[in-house]
């Protein structure tokens, strides 16, 4: 009998410590680790409660200017984001929001196989030990660590300085614009519109946890670069989004067609010389 609690108790001990190890943001509040996008916005938002979150994925990052901003909102943009990550990232304790949510969106926020950054806390699976997932950055460290010592070396990781979010400079030539847009072809403007239903389907969650949690909720499309014909599929996507917001009557503001080319970097990255002060300018008229 003895045993067997002994047992349950050294379970449930690494069970507790698995948990505070997840919750305690112990690779945000280290400067030994490359945060992923989401750890960045943590670092620099360590309040438990954000008030107001602006959520979309790499194009949200490159177009709102936060410390520009005089509205207050938190710039939630993922390099890889995608709706149902902002879903889980509520659903699963990881954000709290306060008053206002902004999600940003175009055609590949939506798209239900594109393939978001694997280490986003929210990806764990509840069986999965923290140090397991987190192994693709503990163990090089660890290893490293006893290299330096056999070495004769100071076995404390390398200090990484604060960490950004990755911004666009300049413009791509037409040229580059061209092959880009032969590549998302291939790979995007072809897919069938169900590709895109999961995150159709979890807007419709977020709608609801919002309405059930006093919290104003409103939708961008982000812009677009007016030099390329918009493809077919990205209107049909659109009209998927605009079906749910119209049924739970959610504001959206359109600015695929607000700025000029000179403000892009791509397809629909701005560029923080020119197009991310006029975007920020805008929405904040709008916020």
């Amino acid at each position: 009998m003895k045993k067997i609690v002994t047992i349950i108790a050294i379970v449930l001990a690494i069970a507790v410590g698995d948990l505070a190890l997840t919750y305690n943001n112990f690779i945000v509040n280290s400067d030994y680790f490359v945060k992923n996008d989401f750890e960045i916005t943590q670092y620099k938002h360590p309040e438990k409660v954000w008030d107001k979150v602006f959520f979309g994925n790499s194009v949200v990052i490159s177009a709102y200017m936060e410390d520009e901003s005089s509205k207050g909102y938190v710039n939630l943009g993922l390099d890889y984001g995608v709706v149902t990550d902002l879903w889980e990232m509520i659903e699963k304790k990881h954000i709290n929001i306060g008053s206002e949510l902004v999600i940003g969106l175009n055609y590949l926020t939506l798209y239900d196989e594109f393939e978001t950054n694997p280490t986003y806390i929210w990806h764990k699976k509840l069986y999965e030990p923290y140090a397991y997932f987190e192994r693709d950055r503990f163990y090089p460290m660890i290893t490293d660590g006893f290299d330096k010592l056999l070495n004769g070396e100071s076995p404390l990781p390398y200090k990484y300085l604060p960490q950004e979010k990755h911004i666009y400079h300049g413009a791509m030539s037409d040229k580059m614009l061209e092959k880009t847009m032969e590549n998302y072809q291939d790979e995007f403007f072809n897919l069938p519109t169900e590709k895109f239903s999961k995150n159709v389907a979890a807007l419709e969650k977020i709608i609801n946890y919002c309405n059930d949690n006093n919290i104003r909720v409103r939708a961008v499309w982000m812009p677009w670069n007016t030099k390329l014909e918009q493809p077919e599929l990205l209107g049909e996507v659109k009209a998927m989004a605009n079906e749910v917001f119209d049924k739970y009557n959610v504001e959206v503001l359109d600015m695929e067609t607000a700025l000029s080319p000179e403000c892009f970097y791509d397809t629909g990255h701005l560029n923080y010389d020119v197009g991310s002060a006029i975007f920020t300018q805008k929405i904040d008229e709008w916020l």
